[in-house]
């Protein structure tokens, strides 16, 4: 299928930059990003370390996961996730237990799916055999055989 005109094209492809992108970061402009994430990092540590006193792993985790992403390898949120993964990982423990039933591998349902179609095979050619071991029907004029009957 042709589409319009098939002759290669000599222009280069340009790409358009915003104008937050336009120029590159002024060292005062940096400065004062590092110093906002830098306050924001403390702020997490320490609402995940309050969490993590008062019991509240999960919220403890979210938090420090928040540090995490703006900066992971800062001293603080290394220290802190030293203190709350261990928690975190037994509360995990205990939830996921009792709410998740246990997965079953594929070899384990293969063998589930064999039994219960070996098991419909064996109820089948138990009812034809009890089928064909029954007394003979003697069908009158109003009875139809199952043989003729389609």
């Amino acid at each position: 299928m042709k589409t319009g005109d098939t002759a290669p094209r000599k222009k280069a492809l340009s790409v358009t930059i915003g104008p937050d992108l336009a120029s590159p970061p002024t060292a005062a402009h940096s400065s004062g990003n590092r110093v906002d994430v830098q306050s924001q990092i403390t702020k997490l540590t320490n609402a995940a370390e309050q969490y993590l006193k008062s019991g509240q792993s999960a919220l403890a985790f979210d938090s420090l996961m928040e540090a995490y992403l703006l900066d992971p390898l800062d001293a603080r949120v290394i220290s802190c996730e030293k203190a709350i993964l261990p928690a975190w990982e037994n509360y995990r423990k205990q939830h996921t237990s009792v709410v998740t039933p246990e997965k079953t591998s594929d070899d384990a349902r293969l063998a589930r799916l064999k039994a219960e179609r070996e098991a419909q095979r064996t109820a089948k050619e138990r009812q034809m055999w009890e089928q064909a071991s029954s007394k003979p029907r003697i069908f009158g004029k109003k009875e139809i055989p199952p043989s003729e009957k389609r």
